[in-house]
This record gives structure tokens, C-alpha cells and sequence, in this order.
């Protein structure tokens, strides 16, 4: 066996994920000789997909193959905003930046802050996930402890 069908071999074995498998698969068909259409076929992909497979092969190796982490949506706020947000509520109070007097930062609070600061809207959902990007925790408050 030569060694690159030995290197694919080894690496179909150790994957545990589905769709790289898939893509070892096709690179394996393809190194055994089958066609572009024939291989569609067999791994029920369109033939767009397999060529994309081969090109990502032959240009960049089997390393080429494995999937990336998917980016998502960009964020709303630049790093400097984000830097300027995250200076804000680490030495300032909500009062201290116009807000009725509150104790702490609350997600409405930071979605306020937001919109004033920098025009984007952010749901409180939104600004808590931002929150926790930004390395802060949030507590939940359950109200007045009762003594007995």
C-alpha cells in the first residue's frame, strides 16, 4: 500500500466524525479510480461536492479536509467597544453613567447602556450571552432572604 493510502487508512480508522469520514471516503474512491459522477452517487453527494473535496485534497493534503469550527455572526461591537463596555462595568455603577439608582449591572441595563453608548440593540438575552463572552458571570437574584 502506498503511503498516502496508508495515511488516509490510518486517519478514516481514528476519526470519530461522520462528515470527515465521508470526505476520507471520497478521497479514498478517488485514489482507487472511480469517477467524479460514480463517487456522487455512492456517498449520495452532488458532484460539485465531491470535486471540492478532491481539489481541497490534492491542493492542501488530508489536513485540508477536516471541518472548521463554523464563525458564526459577527459580533454587533467592535473590540475597542467591547473594551470600553467591559471598562464601564467593571468601575462604574449604573448611577454613575445616568441610570436610576441600581446596585448592580442587570442584562437591561447593559442593553440600555449599549444603545446609548454605541446605537446597537441588543435583546437581554443578547447582551447576557455578550456578558458572558466578555468573562463576566451573572446571578440570579430570588428575592429578600426571610428569617424564620
Amino acid at each position: 500500500m502506498q503511503s498516502r493510502e496508508k495515511t488516509l487508512a490510518e486517519a478514516m480508522k481514528k476519526t470519530k466524525n461522520c462528515r470527515l469520514l465521508q470526505r476520507y471516503q471520497t478521497i479514498k474512491l478517488y485514489l482507487e479510480g472511480y469517477q467524479v459522477r460514480e463517487i456522487a452517487k455512492i456517498i449520495e453527494r452532488t458532484s460539485e461536492t465531491v470535486n471540492h473535496y478532491v481539489y481541497l485534497y490534492i491542493s492542501g493534503g488530508l489536513k485540508s479536509l477536516e471541518l472548521k469550527k463554523p464563525t458564526g455572526r459577527p459580533s454587533f461591537l467592535t473590540s475597542e467597544q467591547k473594551e470600553k463596555l467591559t471598562l464601564v462595568i467593571t468601575e462604574k455603577t449604573p448611577e454613575d453613567v445616568g441610570f436610576p439608582a441600581e446596585m448592580n449591572w442587570t442584562a437591561p441595563l447593559v442593553s440600555e447602556f449599549i444603545f446609548q453608548q454605541f446605537q446597537v440593540r441588543y435583546s437581554n438575552r443578547g447582551a447576557l450571552r455578550l456578558l458572558k463572552e466578555l468573562g463576566f458571570s451573572c446571578t440570579i437574584y430570588l428575592g429578600k432572604c426571610r428569617s424564620r
